[in-house]
């Protein structure tokens, strides 16, 4: 009997779900003989249907209003040890989460969102079973106190910070282990060059080229800042990606239409994002953690130009702080940077190098070897 390991997410945006992906791949390349491995989109499969509803437009009104993501962060932060209204706000999920952990009867849960880690906890303690709890902290900067949950077996972090983060909120630091970050090793497989993309789209290879996105939702602040930079006719390439926000890309198609100094490229959903960004210079958009760490590891800077809880905070002040980016908050500051890097090259060599210096590679294949041995098994069974 293969054993089993259950991935459990909730996929409000592709932050909690691409790691749990690249981990389940991982293992089935290096241990295809000895793992069934299934990565759940928890709300949605245990049967909570108002949960999951209610936690996707949660998110994209968390995306729209940033100011209740924050809200609802601090009052996390405030209430450490008082989970009553997780209990009231998500009782149906709970019930009904528990009772899918014990139908399936995991030898080991990795978990990539604390609710979720959090449901996993109380079923282990409440149903009984001696499977092992994992926790991959997505947030590469950050351990908020939901993610510093006790019963955790292991928890799973890319970098220092989130390491002390976690210590800070009350986590074991013997049970902390520093591995990257998981990505899809797919991410790295281009078919197309740079000079083929150009071609495609259309873009000068003179000028810097700015990858525009608002995520799979196409909801962000970076738009309306996208097509003032157009009607300013900067002498840069811009691709901007929609999403899927159907309306959001009429109007860049529209926009497009102006014929000036600016190659201007809007796109729907698409799922070449990792040649987009390596044929680009320049990332803009709302800090998430995919997307910077897609970033750097392409080792291409970012301009952050919004950020929705205090877990985003993080990442912009890591990437501040390292010299790896810049914050843009309003117009003024995002045309600032354009044209600063539409005028000096060299600011974009000394950003980039910068990147490079801190030598970040993927944590992938450290977090699924971490997973083989908490269910028992160190031998992998392919090359």
């Amino acid at each position: 009997m293969k054993k089993k390991i259950l991935m459990l997410m909730l996929e409000v945006g592709l932050g909690h779900k691409i790691p749990a992906l690249a981990v389940k791949e991982d293992l089935e390349a290096h241990y295809s003989e000895v793992f069934d491995i299934s990565v759940v989109d928890f709300a949605k499969e245990s049967g909570a249907s108002r949960a999951d509803i209610q936690l996707k437009r949660g998110w994209d009104v968390a995306l729209t209003f940033p100011v209740l993501a924050r809200i609802g962060y601090l009052y996390i932060e405030m209430n450490r040890k008082n989970f009553d209204y997780i209990e009231t706000l998500y009782k149906d999920f709970i019930n009904k989460g528990m009772r899918y952990i014990a139908k399936a009867e995991p030898d080991v849960i990795m978990a990539t969102h604390p609710l979720c880690l959090y449901i996993a906890s109380k079923a282990r303690r409440e149903f009984g079973g001696d499977y092992k709890i994992i926790s991959y902290v997505v947030d590469p900067f950050d351990g908020y106190s939901l993610w510093a949950n006790p019963e955790s077996d292991m928890f799973l972090v890319a970098t220092e910070q989130s390491k002390k983060r976690l210590i800070d909120s009350g986590a074991c630091d013997s049970k902390i282990f520093i591995t990257g970050f998981p990505i899809r090793k797919q991410f790295f497989n281009l078919t197309k060059t740079k000079e083929q993309i150009y071609a495609e789209l259309g873009l000068d290879s003179a000028k810097p080229t700015i990858l525009v996105s608002g995520g799979g939702s196409g909801i962000s602040n970076v738009y309306t800042f996208a097509k003032i930079a157009k009607r300013r006719n900067l002498p840069i390439n811009m691709i901007v990606v929609a999403g899927k926000n159907q309306r959001m890309k009429k109007s860049l198609d529209i926009l497009a239409k102006i014929k000036n100094d600016m190659n201007f490229v809007p796109l729907a959903y698409v799922n070449n994002m990792n040649e987009l960004i390596a044929a680009s210079d320049v990332v803009a958009g709302k800090a998430g953690a995919s997307t910077f760490m897609e970033a750097v590891f392409m080792n291409k800077p970012m301009i952050f130009t919004e950020w929705a809880a205090y877990n985003d905070w993080y990442i912009i002040n890591f990437a501040i702080e390292n010299q790896l980016g810049w914050y843009c908050p309003n117009i003024i500051s995002f045309l600032s940077i354009l044209k600063k890097l539409s005028k000096d090259s060299a600011l974009l060599g000394s950003t980039i190098a910068k990147i490079k210096a801190l030598h970040f590679t993927p944590g992938t294949e450290a977090v699924a070897d971490m997973i083989a041995t908490q269910a028992g098994v160190t031998t992998k069974s392919t090359p």
